[in-house]
């Protein structure tokens, strides 16, 4: 660092109230930064990683990656704060070596798991990527957790569960049972879940058809019910049942978008 940007400085400036003050700093760091940072600047940017705006979050992940590439123990300090840290800092430090090359391992699973719990649409959505990226290379040990987070009682973590599942293309009996449950969910986001899971499963099983006959005949919810019909175009079970369900939804004058989701499913379904 130049003579200006000391270790003093720049932890102070790190550590401020002000997001300009804080944004500077980051920046300083990015551009002056010519060799191994201290531990006092490491600790400073990954407390960054805690702070409720977004933008400075973002800009210290986006910093400490980079340094990460040129200076390994900036990493072992992300993975201990992906341990150690604060739920905000545990999630923005795993989301960090997610940025880094090799950085992605499976001791960060938990703070992913727990992420994808947040209330913050953001923060779940982001975390999904990396959850299926980590199942792509660990598909046992993140299938494991993910059924018990899909079984869980947070409608949010349930939500993206099934997302998780449907994008790592994970079906054996197991995983429709947990669609099974989830088709009746009180949440309605949770069912459209569970719809979309089902629609990718794919495995054209009679038991799949009739969860998605009954959200397309009787849920509640418009969305549910559109998906549903949606989700039987796309299972490739051509039963009398599944046909007539589908042009009763076509009649459904009611519902213009049922109407046309329902129209592609038959369409779909007759060039079988």
């Amino acid at each position: 660092m130049t003579e200006d940007l000391t270790t003093e400085v720049i932890v102070r400036e790190l550590g401020a109230s002000e997001r300009k003050v804080r944004l500077r700093a980051i920046v300083r760091v990015i551009r002056e930064f010519q060799a191994e940072l201290g531990p006092a600047v490491i600790e400073a940017l990954i407390g960054c990683l805690g702070s409720t705006d977004k933008t400075v979050q973002r800009s210290a992940a986006s910093a400490l990656a980079g340094i990460a590439a040129k200076d390994p123990q900036v990493a072992q300090s992300l993975r201990r704060a992906v341990e150690l840290g604060q739920p905000r800092i545990r999630w923005a430090a795993a989301y960090t070596l997610g940025l880094v090359r090799g950085g992605l391992e499976l001791k960060v699973l938990p703070a992913l798991i727990e992420a994808l719990r947040n209330d913050d649409g953001d923060v779940r959505w982001a975390a999904s990527e990396l959850v299926v990226r980590l199942g792509q290379d660990y598909p046992r040990e993140v299938r494991r957790e993910l059924l018990a987070l899909a079984g869980g009682g947070n409608a949010n973590g349930c939500k993206m569960a099934l997302y998780c599942l449907r994008d790592l293309k994970f079906d054996d009996e197991e995983v429709r049972a947990i669609a099974r449950r989830a088709s009746v969910a009180a949440a309605d986001h949770v069912r459209l879940a569970a719809m979309s899971l089902l629609a990718h499963l794919a495995d054209g099983s009679a038991q799949s058809a009739d969860i998605l006959l009954r959200c397309l005949e009787e849920d509640r919810h418009e969305g549910v019910r559109r998906a549903a019909a949606s989700a039987l175009g796309r299972l490739n079970h051509r039963s009398e049942r599944v046909l007539e369900a589908l042009r009763h939804a076509v009649k459904d004058h009611g519902d213009s978008s049922l109407s046309r989701a329902a129209q592609q499913a038959l369409a779909r379904l007759e060039r079988l």
